[in-house]
């Protein structure tokens, strides 16, 4: 391939004997290399990936051999990797020998190599990154301490993921309509962060005889004749919702009233023997016996030691909230919905325990057996107190100066703008940038509008301005390096999925980011900050895809045990998880496997395993017949990868490729055919067994003996993760068959089981480490990586090898790297 470049500077001088010599040699190679893996590929790719035959539509012949334009640049380095690798060509195919895969990779390297400054240099001048809803959402309240829900209906569109992630900037484009949410948007942010009237906060307090009867001195005086001094105690049970929190509590309520409420209440909880913990949840009411909850927690304290729970909780107001206590046992449901109806009765009997007079209605309810164990799960409501909306002193501070006063000179206008300006847009601001707004608030004056209300339409085009909606990288000339502004909002939309902050502003004044050091040292600050939750929520959230978990709701008959909190759980633990191992700096083993998990007593039930103490997660030490043990083998983890139905190894060994591997398998051919199921009259099968004639024919078997035994090693679990020796088929003849879960890797390491697989994936840590820095990348710069990232991929990987690659470590590399340097 010839170098026009070159051909330009020399072609004065082609008189040169010796300039002839070294450009024919040049040529000469190039051409040699280009003929030499185009005869490997020839030999042993363009069989089944060529204009012939196009297996999962991947053509060899097709690909552009400009490496310098970089059009399949990205394909190239797949081609290369799949060779490397020994996956292809596959088993059964004519093999290379391994020089030949040795020359063949390094030729083409070199080729991807000598076009990565053109490819560079070819990229667009300026990137423009949308917010995400999240990073809008934190962006609002950190710039003015406003709590908003941009997911609420009506709100901003949803956003669009890519390979998990929904801050691809690719991604986020940006509609009319979409425009005109982010008006609404803006309006409501600055109508509550700067209300006509100031809303004070106010404090409701509901003892449990005003909740069931509405009242307290009369309900008194009538237990007090039948010599009942103790106060009431509200019986929460399965199969009835009733009302936490009524709109006209607080009395006259609107949307100015929406913010921050407390909530804080007494109750204690009446167990099953040999049930779950009594779990309450508070939230608006879907039917008649559940709520979508708000608030979910359990209630572990004994029925005689009531505990006090304490919640905060943003609510739109105005707003009506029930309680509704979950079970997942079916007779549970169906004794709490006889004591609802019991209780809704003219003539109705409820009994706490078996007794004679119990001959009065057989039927009856019944709350506790014989030996007064409660037969059911039930939560014993004390009281119940709300506050608010509750303002922060911190979050009213993000708003002084803002606003002009009656006693501003007009001449300070300018000046007041450009100063949250300059905060909004996250970066200095010119002062011609400000006309436009200046003008706007001049216009609005003119017209009779009052100081106020010309500042907010100022404030609003700010706020819809594309320098707040976007992140912007690079400018009109064009350069490699980000500046220092734009290099301290690439580091707290990673750390922070939000803008800079006073100090990390401060920093970029001072020139300090530019410093590695001092960039090391404000990267650890931030990682300390508590608004780091927001990275660990974050990336945990769609580095692990945890969006989909109960996107295919199991079917309650199959699966009797799964219930809405136990799903709210599941999604919880790999956070929790994340979470120890982050802030811990532990090893990136813990992820393959750990003696240890994060679990709260729901979570305990459904694993098998000794209960914390508290309603909350807490770490749990695991015995090694738990089978349980980092995230391959968390509910939420196997359940993601299920249809409600049954388990899928072929996604289960999709997820491990994409997740621990950073490497996503193509699509099956468009006319491939599905799994059969066992029909009525024959044999039962596993799916593994189903799968066998499948994964074996010519369009299948390439991809998916790179697939499937990552996700056959998994068999044990079923679709929502509880262990089983034998696979449940709901249909043919026969016993259900046991389980088999051992099998062989693409590189012939083999193993028995899921544990013996985990061993096998710590001996791959080194790759799960490289996977785990490009998925932190992708991430941060918000954009899928390409094959030019390569070595700055590398570069972080050799440094956090220095530290044995642990995870805390790993985050820091890619934060302090020069890749986050660069546009």
């Amino acid at each position: 391939m010839l170098d026009h470049r070159v051909t330009a500077q020399t072609s004065r001088s082609m008189n040169s004997p010796y300039l002839k010599v070294l450009l024919l040699s040049w040529i000469t190679v190039s051409h040699v290399r280009a003929e030499s893996y185009e005869r490997f590929l020839t030999q042993f790719c363009v069989r089944c990936h060529g204009e012939e035959s196009t297996e999962q539509d991947f053509n060899i012949e097709r690909l552009s051999r400009d490496f310098k334009a970089g059009v399949d640049s990205h394909l190239w380095a797949e081609v290369i990797e799949r060779i490397n690798s020994g996956e292809m060509p596959p088993q059964g195919e004519p093999q290379p020998s391994i020089s030949e895969i040795g020359n063949t990779v390094s030729e083409l390297s070199d080729l991807l190599d000598e076009g990565r400054d053109a490819r560079l240099a070819a990229r667009p001048a300026v990137a423009h990154y949308r917010l995400s809803r999240s990073e809008y959402q934190n962006t609002i309240y950190d710039l003015l301490g406003v709590r908003y829900d941009p997911t609420k209906p009506g709100e901003l569109n949803e956003d669009t993921r890519l390979r998990g992630y929904d801050r691809i900037g690719s991604q986020l484009s940006l509609s009319p309509s979409h425009m005109d949410r982010y008006y609404q948007a803006a309006e409501t942010v600055l109508s509550r962060a700067f209300p006509k009237a100031r809303i004070e906060a106010r404090k409701i307090r509901k003892t449990a005889s005003e909740l069931r009867y509405g009242g307290e001195e009369k309900h008194r005086e009538s237990l007090a004749r039948f010599g009942i001094t103790r106060p009431l105690r509200l019986l929460l049970f399965p199969g009835r919702v009733q009302t936490a929190l009524s709109s006209n509590w607080f009395g006259q309520t609107g949307p100015q009233h929406s913010g921050l409420y407390r909530v804080r209440l007494q109750a204690s909880g009446i167990r099953p023997r040999g049930g779950q913990p009594a779990h309450l949840s508070i939230g608006k009411q879907t039917s008649e016996e559940t709520v979508s909850g708000v608030i979910e927690f359990d209630v572990t304290a004994k029925e005689d030691t009531p505990e006090i729970f304490e919640f905060e909780v943003f609510l739109e107001m105005p707003s009506t909230l029930h309680f509704s206590v979950v079970s997942t046992n079916v007779i549970d449901r169906r004794r709490g919905a006889a004591f609802r109806n019991a209780l809704s009765a003219r003539d109705g009997y409820l009994f706490t325990h078996s007794s004679e007079t119990r001959l009065l209605n057989p039927n009856a309810p019944q709350m506790f057996d014989d030996e007064g164990n409660g037969i059911f799960s039930t939560v014993l409501l004390d009281w119940i107190e709300w506050e608010g909306p509750l303002e922060t002193p911190e979050e009213l501070k993000r708003r002084e100066g803002i606003l002009p006063t009656a006693e501003t000179p007009p001449q300070s206008i300018p000046e007041l703008l450009r100063r949250f300006c300059e905060r909004a847009w996250r970066r200095e601001v010119k002062p011609d940038e400000l006309d436009y707004y200046l003008s706007a608030y001049q216009s609005e004056m003119e017209q009779g509008a009052d100081f106020t209300q010309a500042y907010m339409t100022a404030l609003t085009g700010i706020l819809t301005s594309r320098n707040f909606i976007y992140l912007i990288e690079g400018d009109e000339t064009g350069r490699s390096h980000l500046t220092e502004s734009e290099l301290a909002s690439r580091l707290s939309y990673l750390l922070w999925s939000s803008m800079p902050d006073s100090e990390l502003h401060r920093a970029v004044q001072e020139g300090r980011l530019s410093r590695d050091e001092e960039k090391s040292k404000i990267v650890e600050q931030m990682l300390d900050d508590p608004k780091s939750e927001r990275f660990i929520r974050d990336f945990a959230n769609q580095w692990l895809q945890l969006y989909r978990v109960g996107k295919f709701p199991p079917d309650r008959t199959l699966y009797p045990r799964y219930d809405d909190w136990l799903e709210t759980s599941l999604r919880e633990e790999p956070i929790q998880f994340f979470r120890k191992v982050l802030n811990e700096n532990l090893k990136i083993d813990e992820f393959i496997h750990s003696n240890w998990t994060m679990a709260n007593p729901r979570l305990c039930d459904f694993y098998g395993l000794p209960e914390p103490a508290t309603h909350s997660f807490q770490p749990i030490s695991l015995e090694p017949d738990t089978h349980r043990g980092g995230l391959l083998a968390m509910g939420g983890i196997l359940s993601l990868t299920s249809d409600g139905t049954r388990h899928r190894p072929v996604h289960r060994g999709v997820w491990i490729n994409e997740t621990f591997f950073n490497r996503t398998p193509p699509p099956p051919p468009a006319n491939v055919d599905p799994i059969e199921p066992v029909p009525p009259e024959g044999t039962k099968l596993t799916i593994r067994d189903r799968l066998k004639s499948h994964a074996t024919q010519a369009s299948c078997a390439a991809c998916h003996q790179t697939i499937d035994p990552y996700g056959l090693a998994f068999d044990h679990y079923d679709a929502i993760g509880q262990w089983r020796s034998h696979e449940r088929i709901l249909t043919g003849k026969g016993d259900n068959p046991a389980v088999d879960a051992s099998g062989s890797l693409p590189d012939g390491r083999s193993f028995k089981n899921s544990k013996e697989i985990k061993q096998l994936l710590v001996e791959d840590r080194e790759k799960i480490a490289r996977a785990l820095i490009e998925h932190l990348c992708t991430y941060a710069l918000r954009r899928v990586l390409t094959v030019d990232d390569r070595e700055d991929i590398t570069v972080i990987l050799n440094e956090a090898k220095q530290t044995d690659l642990r995870v805390k470590d790993i985050v820091r590399a890619v934060a302090n790297s020069d890749l986050m340097r660069k546009r």
